[in-house]
């Protein structure tokens, strides 16, 4: 599954892999309960997918097709008709997609032989590099942005420690890997409102942690824990700037914890009740937060914001026969 705002007017767009194992789109048609389109085929046989939107406004989405390869679909237009599946090669068993300050896109994955590999656009909208190795070794994945603009890839290492790497420059180049400890095994990252990234992840405790950059681009704290119990794991940007988190619990219900003030302080732990076992999170155009989850149906389920950073309505089901979920959203 995938979210993102949909073209100028920011609706939010959603890809899902079907029992088919093809991708399915939904998207909204007016931000209220009932406003969706309903599901529409994309064909290909894919698992993994993620989205992006190019500088020029299109969604494109990667996935892993059955050759263990990576293939994409794209718009033609912004909000237009779909390209047909093409594959950009390599051998790939894990998935993440960024873009770089000048708009360019550049997908990240694990190859076989456990190191991170990357493939870019040559230009921002148009044309691909070739694979080319980062090294390491890793397992989880995801990736951040700095406030300067530049790409910072988080993993988890053979220690089970968090490690990153980072680019040097804008747009070009590349740190060496560096370990910030810790011990993981669920990942996601966001971007504090005064751009410093802030990584979240679960300890061997299955308590919720974090660890954050000192200033916007550069050092980072210790590991501090927030506590909970969870399964999941998912990171929002609210309106004021606040971050939410978002995880599924032991109960199997969906919970979260929100800063306080932007960038400092966390609440309590809350429940949002439900019974998920996937989960993302988007925005709406009015900057207000939508949680989807599939349900023990099966289906795809949402909750959102009643009101922008703050209140939330109830559960509503979208249908559907879905698994494998992903999010791009403006908060990213």
């Amino acid at each position: 599954m995938s979210a993102t705002e949909k073209g100028l007017a920011s609706r939010i767009d959603f890809f899902a892999r079907g029992n088919d194992q093809a991708l399915w789109h939904n998207w909204q048609v007016a931000s209220s309960k009932s406003g969706w389109s309903g599901w529409t085929s994309l064909g290909g046989a894919i698992h993994s997918p993620v989205v992006a939107r190019n500088a020029d406004g299109r969604l494109e989405v990667f996935a892993i097709g059955t050759d263990n390869a990576l293939w994409h679909i794209w718009e033609l237009t912004p909000n237009g008709r779909w390209s047909d599946w093409a594959s950009l090669g390599g051998w790939i068993d894990r998935l993440a997609v960024g873009k770089n300050a000048d708009g360019r896109l550049e997908v990240f994955a694990r190859g076989s032989d456990q190191a991170l590999w990357h493939i870019w656009q040559s230009a921002p909208n148009n044309g691909w590099s070739k694979w080319d190795s980062l090294g390491g070794w890793i397992d989880l994945l995801t990736v951040g942005k700095n406030a300067d603009g530049r790409l910072e890839i988080f993993a988890r290492g053979s220690d089970q420690a968090l490690w990153h790497i980072w680019q040097s420059a804008p747009n070009n180049g590349w740190s060496k890997w560096a370990s910030l400890g810790g011990w993981i095994d669920l990942l996601a990252v966001g971007r504090n409102a005064d751009g410093r990234l802030e990584i979240f992840a679960r300890g061997s405790d299955k308590a919720l942690w974090h660890i954050w950059q000192s200033a916007p681009d550069n050092g980072w704290s210790k590991w501090d824990s927030l506590g909970g119990w969870i399964d999941l794991l998912a990171v929002g940007h609210n309106a004021d700037g606040r971050l939410e988190v978002f995880a599924r619990g032991s109960d199997q219900a969906l919970w979260h914890i929100w800063q306080s003030a932007p960038s400092n302080g966390w609440n309590n732990w809350a429940s949002l009740g439900g019974w998920i076992d996937l989960l993302e999170v988007g925005q709406n155009a009015d900057g207000r937060l939508e949680v989807f989850a599939r349900g023990n149906d099966k289906a795809l389920w949402h909750i959102w914001q009643s009101a922008p950073s703050n209140g939330w309505g109830d559960w509503d089901s979208l249908g559907g026969g879905i698994d494998q979920i992903t999010v791009e959203s403006k908060f990213r």
